[in-house]
């Protein structure tokens, strides 16, 4: 690892709307790493609560932002402009990292200069902070995994490391997304380069009732969005995929219709997948007896884990 004075400086950046109860966990595992950041820019996004005055107390290098509510994209863009680093790390408010996030990655991003960013693994924990399952990113993600679902899902909301003129050159998360913008923001980084991954989880991912990734609805609208951003601009290599691409996508937001028992948003995008492309009928005939052996199983839902790990909350 590169020395203190060799070192690129890292800016974390923490959007929070109402996250009173959780903010302070979030800083103090930020202000805990192993590597030390230069400033922890908290965004507090329109809060009703005492949000603001929580992270205030901390004092430097902790620096809030306050503004009207502009949505989780908003805050995250709005953090990197009042940030200064050269590498931008990411945290929702009711997550935190594990002490060694930052040095981690950092020495990933060392050892292969031509890459741009990084990414972690996950660990899902309830509100006690009890241990609900982990998600490993894949050392292999393309464009083409990340269209058809065939990577573990990567997230840009709490467990990426990425270079500041990377992220500019993207144009930062998209404030049209909420659920999907970290989504949006990850594809948008694989077509300039390969992420890298660090497997080991390093962020305690908390799971509530306030989460937006609960919110079936919000992620059908907007990974239904990012998916006709891609394709509005698409490539050739791109275009050829769009039938199967689209499938995919309906055949997941069905699968998130399944696990919350709404049984006609179900049905709706499992037509619309098979319509796009008939491979996926076995997969909508073998679900059911999935399910069950699943729960006989005592496993958690797998598609319940893959939209939480791809959806930032705000």
């Amino acid at each position: 690892m590169a020395s203190g004075e060799d070192r690129p400086t890292i800016s974390a950046i923490v959007p929070a709307y109402n996250a009173e109860r959780f903010i302070a966990d979030a800083v103090r595992s930020v202000l805990g790493q192993s590597i030390p950041v230069i400033e922890c820019v908290v965004v507090d996004d329109g809060s009703g609560d005492r949000t603001a005055e929580v992270a205030e107390t901390f004092g430097p290098p902790v620096v809030v932002v306050r503004q009207e509510n502009r949505g989780v994209s908003g805050a995250r863009n709005r953090g990197v402009t009042a940030s200064r680093g050269q590498l931008l790390a990411f945290l929702d408010a009711d997550d935190s990292w594990h002490p060694t996030r930052l040095e981690r990655q950092l020495n990933a991003l060392a050892s292969s200069p031509a890459h741009e960013a990084v990414v972690c693994g996950t660990r899902m924990v309830d509100a006690h902070g009890a241990e609900l399952g982990k998600i490993v990113p894949d050392a292999d993600v393309t464009v083409e995994r990340l269209l058809l679902w065939e990577s573990t899902t990567v997230s840009a909301s709490s467990n990426v490391l990425v270079k500041r003129e990377a992220f500019e050159a993207v144009g930062g998360f998209d404030e049209s997304l909420s659920t999907s913008a970290d989504w949006a923001l990850a594809f948008r980084l694989v077509e300039r380069a390969p992420l890298l991954t660090v497997e080991e989880p390093l962020v305690d991912y908390r799971v509530h009732g306030a989460n937006m990734s609960s919110d079936v609805r919000r992620f059908e609208r907007d990974m239904l969005h990012a998916y006709d951003r891609v394709f509005a601009d698409a490539g050739p290599s791109i275009a050829s995929l769009r039938r199967r691409a689209y499938a995919t996508l309906h055949r997941t937001i069905a699968g998130s219709y399944f696990v919350e028992r709404r049984l006609g948003g179900f049905a709706r995008h499992a037509v619309r997948s098979v319509v796009f492309h008939p491979s996926t009928l076995p997969y909508f005939l073998g679900l059911p007896a999935r399910r069950i052996r699943r729960r006989l199983r005592g496993e958690r839902d797998p598609l319940t884990n893959l939209r939480a790990s791809g959806t930032p909350r705000g």
